[in-house]
């Protein structure tokens, strides 16, 4: 069983990070703008607030996003995840179709980005790689009538899904274990835009759960020759609940200056409540694991500022308050987040009268996270990975916003 486990435990997120740096303009205040959405990336963030977006608009972008976890086990071992820098592209496109019905189209990773660890390191039985790749493609269609607008939308979502660890075969060698696997997901979204008055705006954007079914996945084990029949290359399957989130916030706008948000976002995680994978044939003999989660809904704070200093430039500053949505009894190394504190900038630079250039930075301070659990029973206590995490993550994107 322990080896199983080995197998099993911690596949599901291991990549789980919600990617929420999908526009520059939102990324730049904190993310603190389901109200304003007053530019492409609204597709994203509020899709009813297209209708605030004349004629045809387009806005491409990507983000640089390097994550790193240092680990301090313990025995006093010190480790840090394999430096990696994660590229996710965004693109948007709306338009206009009549005085009230506006359409938008997004094609962007929602979720995603990789943990990487040292193949010899004190968890490497828990977890030595792990990626989650995903591509949504989300049209909307909103409708406006006065001050009051809602939309409606769609999202096909592909993910793509690696991991690895190590197996414990003592006296032999250890041995890695390897699951692939890609799938569709399908899931929608609503949003909520009213213009109180030339000061006051109020937003609310609702995504729903994506259910990715793995049913098709490669399992494939490195084991000496004389395991071979106990740990044979099989098929897996498994499912994978991306979580819904609500989001709803309030601007205020005291001149033609200066506009100030604060959003409050539910996600709920609490759809990570058991991994379950089952194989085609029995690897050590068992066709079948259950591994309880016990994920938890969570809520993250944002507030940000924006300031038109000239026609040509327009400054951004915020805040994020994220909290971490798994308990002490199930953290992994693998997701071994604690509360985050988000600080963000950004700057829109008017090129023309068509034309704008985002550029927009986030620094993530994960709290210590300490991990003191048994979330695979039977292996010995230097080999749990036990011990404090943090975690820092650099972001640095681009945006080219362009007006038909």
């Amino acid at each position: 069983l322990l080896l199983l486990l080995a197998v099993l435990a911690d596949y599901a997120y291991s990549a789980g990070f919600a990617i929420l740096q999908q526009g520059t303009g939102a990324m730049g205040q904190g993310n603190a703008f389901v109200a304003q959405a007053d530019d492409p990336s609204a597709v994203f963030f509020n899709p009813a607030g297209i209708v605030q977006l004349k004629g045809n608009q387009a806005y491409l972008g990507s983000t640089f996003i390097a994550p790193r976890v240092k680990y301090n086990g313990s025995g006093n071992q010190d480790e840090a995840t394999v430096a990696r820098i994660h590229i996710p592209p965004y693109a948007y496109l709306t338009q206009q179709i009549s005085p009230q019905i506006y359409f938008g189209l997004g094609i962007f990773s929602p979720f995603g980005l990789s943990t990487v660890w040292n193949e010899d390191w004190e968890g490497r039985y828990l977890g030595t790689y792990s990626s989650l790749q995903t591509f949504n493609i989300n049209p909307n269609l909103a409708f406006k009538k006065g001050g009051l607008a809602v939309s409606a939308g769609l999202n096909v979502l592909r993910g793509d899904l690696e991991l690895k660890k190590k197996l414990p075969l003592m006296p032999y060698p250890d041995g890695e274990s390897k699951l692939t696997d890609d799938t569709w997901g399908y899931g929608y979204n609503l949003g909520f835009l009213y213009h109180v008055n030339d000061y006051w705006q109020m937003g609310m954007s609702y995504r729903s759960e994506i259910k990715l079914s793995f049913d098709h996945g490669e399992a494939e084990f490195d084991v000496p020759e004389p395991l071979k029949g106990i740990f044979p290359d099989t098929k897996g399957e498994g499912d994978l609940d991306l979580p819904p989130s609500l989001t709803a916030g309030v601007s205020f706008k005291p001149d033609t200056r200066w506009t100030l948000e604060f959003d409050v976002t539910w996600t709920g995680w609490s759809t990570y409540d058991e991994l379950k994978i089952k194989f085609e044939d029995p690897v050590n003999g068992q066709y079948l694991s259950a591994q309880p989660k016990k994920w938890e809904d969570v809520f993250a704070y944002r507030f940000g500022i924006k300031y038109s200093m000239s026609e040509h430039y327009t400054f951004r500053v915020g805040y994020i308050f994220d909290e971490a949505p798994m308990p002490d009894s199930t953290v992994d190394p693998q997701q071994p987040d604690g509360d985050r504190h988000i600080y963000t900038a950004g700057l829109d630079w008017k090129l023309g009268a068509k034309t704008v250039l985002g550029i927009a930075y986030n620094f993530i301070y994960g709290e210590e996270r300490e991990k003191d659990n048994r979330i695979m029973p039977g292996l010995p206590e230097q080999l749990r990975a036990n011990g404090d995490y943090k975690q820092r993550t650099h972001s640095l994107a681009f945006s080219l916003y362009y007006r038909f």
